[in-house]
């Protein structure tokens, strides 16, 4: 195999208009590769994060000219004339060489973009696509197959409220699931479709057509079932049939609205206790054909994960993302506590290629499915796109069918289809 011949790293501007990394690995082959990573949100204590510069001066204080330096300087000088084939010891070498749990020395932000890096120049030197490529990785290194028979059925952002969004709704994402027995193809084709009939269906309703950072709509609604209400009747325009070829998912990011174990929504006048919050959240499920159901509870509220999961049908998806955190300690308490039925894989939650594979093994040695997601701040790298194929990930979750650096990702996921799987 080839080695890498230079590794040179830069800012780009990420969909958020702050800077991330963005890098060029060239094999002394003269093949080259380029990536960038989605910046990474630390929201809890302990969180992997990228580094930032703090330079008043420059972007607020959010330049990446450190994570750009450490690249350039530190690492890519030893990286040269190493195989990229050894993605796991170059894995293995950064994370002992960050030394931290939570990837603080060198950042998230560096760490990831040369593990991705690594991953796409192996994959270009044996001249094969990067989702085989990651594929046979993961074979390789668990003695596990992973058969790879279908591109990933996608969940679109259509809606948003929550911190994602100035708006009256709580909820973070309302989202539209097309049925799995469609193609990618069409399942696209009729997200797009219905992306339209819903801005004619809120203009129609004197709604704000404005939208939030993912592309989903940000409407002027009151409250929760105002727009999931609107959801079923924009489908019903377009002729589909709410239940059967389109299904509804929620984003209810909980976290956001629950304080000192009480849940304080629009829906209602007073403020929710456990008990009360679950009654309503089995209401909407049981109402509106609701498919997949993300953080429904505060991530520290384990009692309620496990009274709903525990007391559902398993037709019906309970994700954790603010659960989870892609940490392997919190999934493995999940399965042992039968918390939730599938999970959200974010790449750069956790830092290395290895890493990802680590935690999707524990997870389908389990029997738990996984949902390969984008993130708030995304650029229009489509490496996520190959790992949810790689990985037979359950959905995908990369924002509205909208916006370049959504898009960019489900493109790459149609073009596998069409013309690499050869499914019409």
């Amino acid at each position: 195999m080839a080695l890498i011949k230079s590794i040179f790293a830069y800012e780009i501007i990420d969909s958020r208009g702050l800077p991330t990394v963005e890098a060029r690995l060239e094999l002394d082959s003269g093949v080259s590769v380029v990536t960038s990573v989605a910046a990474s949100q630390k929201s809890f204590p302990n969180e992997p994060e990228d580094i930032r510069d703090e330079d008043a001066n420059r972007f607020f204080g959010k330049g990446v000219l450190h994570s750009v330096s450490y690249i350039n300087d530190l690492i890519a000088p030893k990286l040269k004339g190493v195989n990229p084939s050894k993605i796991r010891e170059i894995d293995d070498w950064l994370i002992k060489a960050d030394g931290t749990k939570n990837k603080s020395r060198l950042g998230i932000n560096t760490i990831l973009t040369l593990s991705q890096l690594v991953a796409k120049a192996g994959a270009e030197d044996l001249h094969i696509p990067l989702y085989v490529y990651l594929n046979k990785l993961y074979k390789d290194i668990y003695k596990k197959e992973i058969p790879i028979d279908k591109v990933p059925t996608p969940i679109f952002n259509m809606i948003n409220g929550g911190k994602h969004a100035n708006t009256p709704m709580d909820f973070q994402e309302f989202q539209i699931i097309p049925s799995s027995s469609f193609t990618f193809g069409t399942a696209y084709q009729k997200a797009i479709e219905l992306y339209s009939e819903l801005k004619k269906v809120l203009e129609y309703r004197n709604a704000t057509t404005a939208v939030g950072e993912e592309g989903g709509f940000s409407p002027n609604l009151t409250t929760n079932i105002d727009a999931l209400e609107i959801l079923n009747e924009a489908i019903i325009q377009v002729k589909m049939k709410v239940g059967l070829d389109m299904f509804l998912g929620i984003d209810f990011a909980s976290s956001f609205f629950s304080k000192n174990g009480l849940y304080t929504i629009k829906d209602k006048t007073h403020a929710l206790k456990s008990e009360e919050y679950i009654a309503f959240v089995k209401f909407l499920l049981d109402n509106y054909s609701i498919l997949y159901a993300e953080d429904p509870f505060d991530s520290e509220d384990w009692p309620s994960w496990k009274k709903l999961n525990t007391s559902l049908a398993s037709t019906v998806y309970i994700v954790g993302d603010e659960l989870i955190r892609m940490n392997k300690d919190r999934l493995a308490y999940a399965i042992k506590e039968n918390s939730c039925t599938s999970f959200i894989v974010k790449p750069n939650q956790i830092g290395t290629i290895s890493e990802v594979f680590e935690i999707v093994n524990l997870a389908r040695t389990n029997s738990l499915t996984y949902i390969v997601a984008g993130r708030r701040s995304e650029t229009n790298d489509d490496f996520i796109a190959d790992l949810a194929v790689a990985l037979q990930s359950e959905f995908v979750k990369f924002g509205a069918p909208v916006r370049g650096e959504r898009v960019a990702k489900y493109n790459r996921l149609w073009k596998i289809e069409r013309d690499e799987l050869k499914i019409q």
